[in-house]
């Protein structure tokens, strides 16, 4: 047997890691974050604990490298020629990118979800994520104002509450509430308030 090439090392190191971070997610979902062990994540996985700590140092950077993807997921789509300004063709396809996300991982997101319900995780979450969240926000703000809005704050938290919503209704009851017709819905219902600024 010839001994494994750079490439196919590289390829079971990137296997190994992705299996002990859907491990992780299931687990950190189902049980809460605080409540499960590396022990645990490496026992589901069916991986030594001692293979897990090669791949992360702690339980807490497993869980960040979670809400980095997920967030990084969706959000890689806000402002996608990343000029600093917020177009209506960029936030229209924001959206449909992120439909498209539930769509082809419906069980990823509502693990996602799920794990970030939970009170100390959306702490750290909103720590970490704070200065880009802030960065999303004024692009935002610049949108809706720029159409018109004579509350913009009041409108982005209708926006917001929208999306979120959409998202989270999407994931947990994709046959009730299908991410196709739900994202053509959900852009009909923010253009009728952005328009009605005018």
């Amino acid at each position: 047997m010839s001994p494994r090439s750079a490439k196919q090392i590289d390829n079971i190191r990137k296997e190994k890691k992705n299996l002990i971070l859907e491990t992780a997610l299931e687990l950190f979902a189902e049980n809460g974050f605080h409540a499960t062990s590396i022990s645990q994540i490496a026992k589901k996985a069916k991986i030594s604990k001692g293979l897990t700590y090669n791949y992360f140092e702690s339980k807490k950077e497993i869980l960040d490298e979670i809400l980095k993807f997920g967030f990084d997921s969706i959000y890689s789509n806000f402002d996608f020629n990343q000029d600093g300004v917020l177009t209506e063709e960029e936030f229209i396809y924001f959206i449909k990118q992120s439909f498209r996300l539930i769509r082809e991982n419906n069980r990823f997101w509502k693990l996602y979800f799920s794990l970030l319900f939970q009170p100390k995780v959306a702490e750290s979450f909103q720590n970490d994520y704070s200065e880009t969240s802030k960065n999303l926000y004024s692009k935002l703000f610049q949108f809706v104002a720029g159409r018109g809005s004579k509350n913009t704050e009041s409108d982005i938290l209708v926006i917001s509450a929208l999306l979120k919503g959409a998202y989270i209704t999407t994931v947990s009851t994709p046959d009730f509430f299908p991410p196709e017709k739900m994202e053509g819905t959900i852009i009909e219902a923010l253009f009728k308030l952005l328009n009605n600024q005018k």
